[in-house]
C-alpha cells in the first residue's frame, strides 16, 4: 500500500485547463522549483506571463511584527506593474487600504480580487479600487504565504483587465505561489528591516535617480538618461543624502536596498 503523503498531488487544479495550459503550468512549476535568486523568481514570473493571459505580475516579501502585523515591504520583484502605481502604493501606504492585501496578510490564502472587492465598503477602499483600475489593475489573483519563524510573508499578484478568467486560474496560481514562496524565502535577507519613514520621504524623481545609481550609473550618465544637467543630479543627491541621513552614494544605495525601495526607471521627468 502506498504511503500517505502530507501534500498529495493536486490533480484538481488541472481539471479546468486545456492540454496546452497543463504543459505550460508544468514548465513554470519546473523553473519555480529551481529558483534560487530574485532574478530567478523574476524569470519564472516572466515565463508565466508569456504563457498565461495576465498583463501585470508582481511578487515579493513583506516583514511582519511578532504579533503578525504588516510592517513594510523588504523586497519586491516587479515584472510588469506600472512604475507610477508602485510608487503611489509605496508612498501612500496603500497596503493599509488595499482590501486584497489586507485580507491576504490577515489570513494567508488566495484572493480573487473581484470577490474581495465586493466586500469593500469604506470610501478609502472604493477610491483605491477605482485608482487601481486606472492603472489596468481591474481584476486578478493574489496568493500569499507566511513564515512566522522568520517574520516574513510572501505574496504574488497576477492581474489584468476586466476580461481575465481569474476564477479558472486561481487554483493554478495558488499552487505556483507555494513554489514561489519557497523561492522568495531562499532569497530573503533575514536581517532586512521594513521600509522606514525617511525612505518614504523621497520624491519619485529621487527614487528614480537612486535606482540608476544603484545600477552603477555616474551622475553624468544619470543626467543624460533623464535629460537634466549633472548639477541637477547633484542637487537631487544632496536632498537624498539629507533625507536618508547618509553622506555618500554607497550609503544611500545601501539604505535603499535595506528598506525595500521600489525599482522605478520610467516615471515622468517633470517631478
Amino acid at each position: 500500500m502506498a504511503r500517505s503523503l502530507k501534500n498529495p498531488f493536486p490533480s484538481q487544479l488541472f481539471e479546468n485547463l486545456s492540454k496546452q495550459e497543463c504543459q505550460h503550468a508544468l514548465e513554470v512549476f519546473h523553473y519555480a522549483a529551481q529558483a534560487e535568486t530574485s532574478d530567478d523568481v523574476r524569470d519564472t514570473l516572466v515565463r508565466f506571463q508569456s504563457l498565461f493571459p495576465f498583463d501585470r505580475l508582481l511578487g515579493g516579501l513583506a516583514r511582519l511584527s511578532p504579533s503578525g502585523k504588516f510592517e513594510g515591504f523588504t523586497n519586491v520583484v516587479n515584472v510588469s506593474y506600472p512604475d507610477e502605481w508602485l510608487y503611489l502604493y509605496w508612498k501612500n501606504g496603500y497596503a493599509d487600504i488595499d482590501p486584497v492585501f489586507r485580507a491576504a496578510a490577515q489570513s494567508p490564502s488566495t484572493q480573487v480580487w473581484k470577490y474581495t472587492y465586493l466586500q469593500a465598503t469604506s470610501k478609502e477602499e472604493l477610491d483605491f479600487i477605482e485608482t487601481a483600475k486606472g492603472f489596468g489593475l481591474a481584476d486578478g489573483i493574489t496568493t500569499s504565504s507566511v513564515d512566522p519563524t522568520c517574520g516574513l510573508a510572501t505574496f504574488c499578484s497576477f492581474a489584468g483587465g476586466e476580461s481575465i478568467d481569474a476564477v479558472r486560474y486561481a487554483p493554478l496560481v495558488e499552487y505556483l505561489g507555494r513554489h514561489l514562496h519557497l523561492a522568495l524565502m531562499r532569497t530573503a535577507r533575514k536581517d532586512a528591516p521594513a521600509t522606514e519613514k525617511c525612505v518614504k520621504e523621497l520624491s519619485p524623481r529621487e527614487v528614480t535617480i537612486l535606482n540608476w545609481i544603484k545600477n552603477g550609473k555616474t551622475n553624468w550618465e544619470v543626467g543624460q538618461i533623464l535629460g537634466v544637467t549633472e548639477r541637477t543630479v547633484r542637487f537631487h543627491l544632496a536632498s537624498i543624502f539629507a533625507k536618508l541621513d547618509v553622506t555618500s552614494r554607497s550609503q544611500a544605495v545601501a539604505a535603499a536596498m535595506e528598506h525595500g525601495l521600489p525599482t522605478l526607471h520610467g516615471l515622468p521627468s517633470a517631478i
